[in-house]
């Protein structure tokens, strides 16, 4: 086994419990700002399967930032790995909870929780192997187009979501922020 190839094992591992950790306290980084839109562009604003799904997102950009810092010399496809491995969480989640209530026709936050960690897992497993693919700018133009669309998409569906299932809070009935939609989001910066 090559030296980086025990560094992006090491970083991996570090990432997992990293991103397990930044994703639960994201989770109430809302409320916890006083509903700050500004902190709605990164965090949860209600229990929506969809908000939860930022989770994943943020929690592995927060991390990249310092990961890429210390392995970009040696690391292959570092965006599209990245972009890859949150798209694994968000489909490992939305796997595994469609799939729960499809047959116990209710929520159970232990299994909530342990599809993010799976998906965590997923995700950092993924990148682990991306990063000792060939070198591919193509890949790494797609990871990084990816990764600015689902931020761009995440922002824009907590504040104007579609009024179906995916983004519905099921405690109280509502979509998205209830009574602080902006005109647009370029005022509150």
């Amino acid at each position: 086994m090559s030296k980086d190839s025990d560094n992006f094992k090491i970083w991996s591992i570090i990432g997992f419990f990293a991103i397990v950790t930044l994703g639960f306290l994201y989770h109430d980084l809302y409320k916890w700002s006083n509903q700050s839109v500004v902190i709605a562009l990164i965090a949860p604003v209600n229990e929506s399967v969809w908000e939860h799904l930022k989770l994943g997102l943020w929690a592995v950009i927060s991390f990249s930032v310092i990961e890429y810092l210390v392995i970009r010399e040696s690391v292959n496809n570092y965006f599209f790995a990245k972009a890859f491995g949150v798209l694994a969480i968000c489909f490992t989640v939305l796997a595994v909870y469609y799939t729960y209530i499809a047959f116990l026709k209710r929520n159970i936050i232990l299994l909530d929780i342990s599809s993010y960690i799976l998906g965590v897992f997923l995700c950092q497993l993924a990148c682990y192997k991306i990063y000792q693919w060939e070198n591919s700018k193509i890949l790494n133009r797609i990871g990084m187009l990816v990764l600015a669309a689902l931020v761009l998409l995440f922002a824009f569906f907590s504040f104007y979501p579609p009024e179906t299932g995916l983004f519905r809070d099921h405690n109280f009935n509502s979509y998205g922020i209830q009574g602080k939609v902006p005109k647009t989001l370029i005022q509150y910066f």
